[in-house]
């Protein structure tokens, strides 16, 4: 009797260990990415320059395409779809023993001009100028100068601002410094 138990336990346990039938399966799991743009990055290339200012000989103007321009060099253009330039501009530069010399900005003094990725020279034909007093945020899309194109192609953009110093007659000698702040906001 004690060896059936032991042969029946065997048996059981084994079968209790034997292994189950192979079955195949097979499944998945998701898989996700997001790709982003690289950061946005601007420099100041040029400041916004006056030169020398002669009360007696009245304003000086600065066009937004001379070479006195200030310019901001954006990178990583490539690929979005609009670009939104807001200027920040001062009323006046500041001189010697608290002295202001008037400043205007009130014209087309702000332009903005895609950069050909081969050549890094200003594709003449997106180059546009606007008044940064009347329209204070300016929206920028790649299809303004390429109709259909939804995206910008090249990498670099390029924004400009000139504008006009209207010294006094008695205007005191010395120099005047100031600050041309710019926000951009792209996607």
């Amino acid at each position: 009797m004690t060896r059936r138990l032991l042969l029946a336990c065997a048996l059981i346990g084994a079968a209790l260990c034997a292994a189950p039938p192979a079955h195949a399966q097979s499944g998945a799991v998701g898989a996700s990415a997001v790709v982003v743009f690289p950061p946005l990055t601007g420099t100041g290339v040029r400041g916004l320059q006056f030169g020398r200012v002669i009360p007696s000989a009245g304003s000086v103007t600065v066009r937004p395409s001379s070479a006195l321009a200030g310019e901001w060099r954006l990178t990583s253009m490539r690929g979005r779809k609009w670009v939104d330039i807001t200027f920040i501009l001062p009323a006046a530069l500041q001189g010697p023993g608290g002295a202001t010399l008037p400043l205007s900005f009130n014209g087309n003094f702000a332009a903005l001009c895609e950069i050909d990725d081969a050549t890094q020279i200003c594709q003449t034909a997106s180059y546009f100028e606007w008044n940064p007093v009347t329209t204070p945020t300016y929206r920028d899309t790649p299809e303004r100068y390429k109709p259909g194109r939804p995206r910008y192609s090249d990498d670099s953009y390029s924004i400009y601002i000139g504008g006009i110093a209207t010294p006094a007659p008695a205007q005191p000698a010395g120099q005047y410094t100031g600050a041309v702040g710019i926000t951009i906001v792209t996607n």
